[in-house]
C-alpha cells in the first residue's frame, strides 16, 4: 500500500473509532429526550434581552464582544457565510438545545436573529433540520427580512424562506447551501446525505437505515438548483456528468461519489463543489476532490485531485476575485501551509510564507490579512487553558497577530466547536463561534483598526 493511501486508511480508522462514543451518547439522547427536557425553546416571535457583553478586554488584541443571549446555545454557520444581514443591523444564529451530543431525528432548533442596535434576540422559526456543524444553515437573503435556512418537513429535508417581520415560512423545492451573491438561487448535493461522511454538516439521520446514494456515479442526483423566488429545484449538474468530465478517476473506480461542500464566488460566475468517494474497493475512507464550474453547468473542472488533496488537505473557499481559491494543502514532508490556485487547479502558490495552515481560512476583501481558526488537535496553536487563536495574518509581513483566544471544550469529532471565523462589514469585524461559562455562544471582534495597524 503507497504511503499515501496508508495515511488515508488511518486517518479513516481513526474517525470511525470516534464515532462510536457519538452512536453511544445519540442513541441514550434519543431514548430519553422525552422525558429530560433540554435547551427549552425561546417562544416564536417574542424578544429577549440580548445585550452585547465584553469580552477578555485584557488579553484580546481588539475590542470583542458576545453578541448572543447567556444560558443557552447558539451557533453561526460555515467559515465563509456572512451572518451578519445587508444593512449591518441583524446577526442570524442558530439556537441549538444541546451540545452534549449530535442530533437525532426530531430535535428542533431555532433560527433566532439578534438585533445589533436594539441588544433584543428573537427567535423567529423551529427547525429539525440542522447539525452540529452548520446549525440549520442559516443564511440572509438580499434585504433584512428574508431568511433562508434547511428543515425537515414530512420526512424530506429541504429549505425554507423566512420573513422576519412576520415569522411567515416558505418550503422550498430544494436545500439551502450555496446561495449566489444576489441571493436568487441555492446550489446544493443533497443534505440528507451529507453524514455519510462528513457527519455534523447535514440534517440529522436515525441509527438505522440512514440516506445514502443508490448508485456510485448517480445520473439522477448531483448539485440541484433551487431558485429562491418560486422554490422550484431541478437538477443542475447529475454526478455522472461530473465524474464523466473529470480527469485522474482511476483511483476511485468503483467507489460512490456524493456531494459535499457548494459555494458560489462573489462575482456569481462561477461554483465549487467538494465530492467525497466511499467504499473504494481497497481503500478505506472518502476522498475528497475539488470541482469547479461556470454557472450554466459548462466548464467542468479538477481543481485539487485526490492524488494532491491525500496528502494532506482540507477547507477550500472563493477568494474575493472569484477566481482563485484559497485552502489548506501540505507537501510530502512539509507542513501544512496556506495556498492559493486558480479554479482550473493551475498557478499554485504559497500564502503567508513560514505560518503554519490550518483552521478555516479566508482572506479579507482589501486582500490585506487572513483569518482563520485551529483546531484542538493542532497542538502548536492550543494554549493550557485548552483555547485556540482566532488567528489573523498580515500578508504582508507573514506575521500572526491572534485577534483573541477562545474555548472550544477540547472537542474533537461530529461535536466539535469550530469557530469559524468570518469577515462581515467589509472586513472591519470579524464573527465567530466559542464557548462562554460552558455554552456556546457567537461572539464579534471590531477589526477595524487592521488596515492602520
Amino acid at each position: 500500500m503507497k504511503t499515501d493511501n496508508l495515511i488515508s486508511t488511518l486517518k479513516a480508522a481513526k474517525r470511525n473509532a470516534k464515532m462510536v462514543p457519538e452512536l453511544a451518547r445519540v442513541s441514550y439522547g434519543a431514548a430519553t429526550r422525552k422525558f429530560i427536557s433540554e435547551g427549552r425553546p425561546l417562544p416564536i416571535g417574542t424578544a429577549i434581552p440580548a445585550p452585547p457583553r465584553p469580552y477578555r478586554p485584557e488579553s484580546s488584541r481588539v475590542p470583542v464582544q458576545v453578541m448572543t443571549p447567556a444560558g443557552g446555545h447558539y451557533m453561526t454557520t460555515f467559515f465563509d457565510i456572512d451572518p451578519v444581514s445587508p444593512s449591518g443591523r441583524y446577526l442570524a444564529v442558530t439556537k441549538v438545545p444541546f451540545i452534549w451530543r449530535i442530533p437525532y431525528v426530531g430535535d428542533p432548533a431555532q433560527v433566532v436573529v439578534i438585533d445589533l442596535l436594539e441588544g433584543t434576540a428573537t427567535p423567529i422559526y423551529t427547525t429539525r433540520g440542522w447539525g452540529a456543524q452548520l446549525g440549520a444553515n442559516v443564511q440572509w437573503g438580499a434585504d433584512d427580512d428574508t431568511l433562508y435556512c434547511n428543515d425537515v418537513i414530512e420526512g424530506r429535508a429541504t429549505g425554507v424562506a423566512l420573513e422576519r417581520s412576520t415569522g411567515k415560512a416558505r418550503v422550498l423545492g430544494g436545500p439551502i447551501y450555496g446561495l449566489s451573491p444576489d441571493r436568487k438561487i441555492s446550489l446544493s448535493g443533497r443534505i440528507d446525505y451529507v453524514n455519510a461522511g462528513i457527519p455534523g454538516y447535514g440534517v440529522p439521520e436515525g441509527l438505522l437505515h440512514r440516506p445514502r446514494q443508490p448508485h456510485a456515479e448517480n445520473p439522477e442526483d448531483g448539485i440541484w438548483r433551487t431558485d429562491l423566488e418560486t422554490g422550484k429545484s431541478e437538477l443542475f449538474l447529475s454526478i455522472a456528468d461530473i465524474v464523466s468530465a473529470l480527469p485522474g478517476q482511476e483511483g476511485l473506480k468503483g467507489g460512490t461519489y456524493y456531494v459535499f461542500n457548494v459555494k458560489v464566488n462573489a462575482q456569481g460566475t462561477r461554483g465549487f463543489a467538494v465530492l467525497f468517494t466511499r467504499k473504494i474497493p481497497g481503500r478505506p475512507g472518502w476522498p475528497p476532490q475539488l470541482v469547479t464550474f461556470d454557472m450554466d453547468g459548462s466548464n467542468i473542472r479538477l481543481a485539487m485531485s485526490d492524488a494532491r488533496w491525500r496528502i494532506g488537505g482540507h477547507h477550500p473557499s472563493w477568494l474575493p476575485d472569484g477566481d482563485h481559491i484559497i485552502m489548506n494543502l501540505r507537501d510530502k514532508k512539509q507542513p501544512m501551509a496556506f495556498v492559493k490556485f486558480r479554479y482550473d487547479g493551475e498557478n499554485i502558490e504559497t500564502l503567508a510564507p513560514g505560518q503554519k495552515g490550518g483552521g478555516h481560512p479566508t482572506l479579507n476583501p482589501q486582500l490585506t490579512h487572513l483569518l482563520t481558526d485551529a483546531y484542538t488537535s493542532e497542538r502548536d496553536f492550543v494554549d493550557d487553558a485548552g483555547d485556540v487563536p482566532i488567528r489573523c495574518i498580515d500578508l504582508a509581513s507573514a506575521e500572526d497577530q491572534p485577534l483573541t483566544r477562545v474555548n472550544t471544550r477540547k472537542l474533537d469529532g461530529p461535536r466539535r466547536i469550530d469557530p469559524h471565523p468570518v469577515w462581515t462589514d467589509q472586513g472591519r469585524k470579524v464573527i465567530f463561534n466559542g464557548i462562554i461559562d460552558g455554552y456556546r455562544q457567537v461572539l464579534m471582534a471590531d477589526t477595524s483598526g487592521l488596515a492602520e495597524g
